[in-house]
């Protein structure tokens, strides 16, 4: 098996002979990409990385579910071209990441996704984004509330206005007609009712990343209502979520994915308004 060091620079990539013989697409791409010609060998934190790259890319090109066993680590390791000692560092490292499962006289499996992973991971990238924070949120959340908006008609639709969550939603609006005037309720109201929405929208992956970002958009929404005092905007929001819900409980999907595509733009425009300069929500 080939170590460590014959992974250099001056060495030739694998054959397409060596690649059909069981080095896969995965390893292919991260394991013969350009490596700096100054570097005499890649070092064994670089294969490690690639490695374990390489896992989590198998883990999704073969679709392995929570509970599917890894292959063993030295098939692994004949996989990736790599040592065994290079695939158990990647192993434990994902292990650590709570991505894999590593069990003694086991192969490693697959772990159930970890919410709060995945909210640590796009709380963090919108944290750092430079400048840019906001713009970020909103480049991620828009598509995905306007189209939470239209499931939820439609779904509403298809069962008539009994339909489960309809109340739900009717008593939410109502709520926040009547706490309007509070800038720490209304917000609090606000991601109720946006997270409503994605509940009934029925779709899990919509319902998680809306989840995900809750607390960077929590913060910026309080932000934002600060602006919205200081310019007496307020009411023009709730005005906006009126809308949303009527289309929805009418189970008009295209007047609900309309009247959510205007909130998100009237989000927005609130934050890029020269009033708000300097004290532009930032989800961070």
């Amino acid at each position: 098996m080939p170590s460590e060091q014959t992974m250099s620079s001056e060495q030739a990539p694998p054959s397409e002979q060596t690649r059909a013989a069981g080095l896969g697409d995965t390893a292919w791409r991260y394991l013969t990409s350009p490596v700096d010609p100054s570097d005499q060998a890649l070092s064994r934190e670089t294969l490690v990385g690639r490695a374990r790259q390489a896992v989590l890319d198998l883990i999704d090109d073969e679709g392995l579910d929570a509970g599917d066993p890894l292959p063993s680590a030295g098939a692994l390791a004949e996989r990736f071209a790599v040592s065994k000692a290079v695939v158990r560092e990647a192993l434990s490292a994902l292990d650590a990441l709570g991505i894999v499962e590593i069990s003694n006289g086991r192969a490693a499996r697959v772990r159930p996704t970890d919410s709060s992973l995945v909210r640590f991971s796009l709380s963090r990238t919108i944290r750092t984004a430079p400048g840019e924070g906001f713009a970020t949120l909103m480049d991620l959340r828009s598509p995905l509330e306007v189209r939470a908006a239209a499931l939820a008609a439609r779904r509403i639709g298809a069962a008539g206005p009994s339909a489960d969550g309809a109340g739900a939603l009717r008593r939410l609006l109502e709520e926040m007609g009547e706490a309007l005037g509070d800038s720490e309720a209304y917000p609090r109201l606000d991601m109720r009712l946006h997270a409503e929405i994605a509940r009934l929208a029925d779709s899990p992956a919509l319902h998680g990343v809306l989840d995900a970002v809750s607390a960077p958009l929590f913060r910026a929404m309080r932000e934002l209502r600060v602006t919205r005092e200081a310019r007496g905007l307020v009411g023009a929001e709730h005005a906006e979520h009126v809308r949303i819900v009527e289309a929805i409980l009418a189970g008009d999907e295209e007047a609900a994915s309309a009247a959510m595509a205007e909130h998100m733009r009237a989000v927005e425009a609130v934050d890029r308004s020269p009033a708000a300069q300097g004290s532009s929500p930032s989800p961070a």
